[in-house]
């Protein structure tokens, strides 16, 4: 029962999302001729016959409900039409751009969890000492420059003033390496800078929702039972606090990897960056409809699957929860 309630809801909240996907882009002022023409005093000049071809090419000239009935058929067959900006289908410019931001967001979603749990943990072990006062106010300063500054701040020293790292771009243009592995360093000097600035991004909050947890969890009287069994410290932490702690942080970190998907639209920006966030960027500022409903819907796809993996990941974390679910089951 529980679970068709949960099947239900997810589906009320696509139908609701991929209904407002339509209508939002919609609701922005101007639109693809105003984008084509620069604006109201853009350079280039066009007929009336020359809009409405472009309108009619791009099928933007049909009324609203045919638009829409268009809209719904591609939801179910990826076929949202040309995009304005690039003139190919919009979802195979999505696809050519996707693994970038797959590179960057992935590797951030591993090195902020690892990086999170692991100080939270030292932190609440430590609590009250040096360690723990050091680590705190360092993580809550990190959580108060904005994202855009840590980004524009490691382009400004590591790519301009000592030309450590490229400028922009994801690899470097006619670039024709003889074995693999110097491909794959030009790929990761590019995509280092934008990783760390994810990473810094949302370390914080991860940090000090685990060391918060985890000091809730040392006062427990299991945890005094086990010191007292003289049980390691070691064992404590990952056997006890750890898996007591993380229940939480399930929630925390399904947030944060849809957090960074939407936060790399600035990390992209910033470091010039060909992934699905600077697509995002283009595509709203084009006025792209076909581009934005294809981005839009993946975008809610991928956030929708996210918590349907934090339902799943929550019994097998907690039984007293899959106790529950079969109570109410009985």
């Amino acid at each position: 029962m529980a679970v068709n309630k949960q099947a239900v809801t997810y589906i009320n909240v696509l139908l609701f999302v991929l209904l407002l996907n339509f209508f939002l882009p919609r609701l922005l002022p101007g639109g693809p001729i105003d984008y084509i023409q620069g604006g109201d005093n853009g350079a280039v000049l066009m007929s009336e016959a020359q809009k409405a071809a472009i309108l009619s090419y791009y099928r933007l000239d049909e009324p609203m409900w045919l638009q829409f009935l268009h809209y719904v058929k591609g939801v179910f067959t990826l076929d949202f039409g040309l995009s304005v900006t690039y003139k190919s289908p919009a979802f195979e410019v999505i696809i050519d751009r996707l693994p970038w931001t797959l590179l960057i967001v992935g590797s951030a979603t591993v090195l902020s969890i690892f990086i999170g749990l692991v100080l939270g943990l030292l932190s609440a072990w430590k609590h009250t000492s040096r360690t723990d006062r050091g680590l705190l106010l360092t993580m809550v300063g990190l959580g108060a420059v904005p994202e855009f500054l840590v980004g524009m701040l490691l382009l400004i020293g590591f790519s301009v003033q000592w030309s450590w790292f490229p400028l922009s771009g994801a690899a470097t243009p006619f670039f024709k390496p003889d074995a693999w592995w110097e491909r794959a360093l030009d790929i990761t000097k590019h995509a280092l800078l934008p990783v760390v600035t994810l990473t810094v991004a949302h370390l914080a909050s991860l940090y000090l929702l685990m060391r918060n947890e985890a000091i809730r969890v040392l006062r427990e009287p299991f945890v005094e039972f086990a010191r007292a069994k003289g049980v390691r410290s070691r064992a404590i932490v990952i056997r006890h606090v750890l898996r007591n702690a993380l229940l939480p942080m399930v929630t925390m970190i399904m947030l944060r990897i849809g957090g960074l998907l939407a936060g790399s639209v600035l990390a992209e920006t910033v470091f010039s960056y060909p992934g699905i966030g600077k697509l995002l960027q283009e595509a709203i500022l084009s006025r792209d409809y076909p581009l934005l409903h294809a981005l839009f819907l993946l975008l809610t796809v991928f956030v929708l699957l996210l918590n349907v993996v934090a339902d799943v990941l929550y019994p097998w974390l907690d039984p007293r929860i899959r106790t529950g679910r079969r109570s109410e089951q009985r």
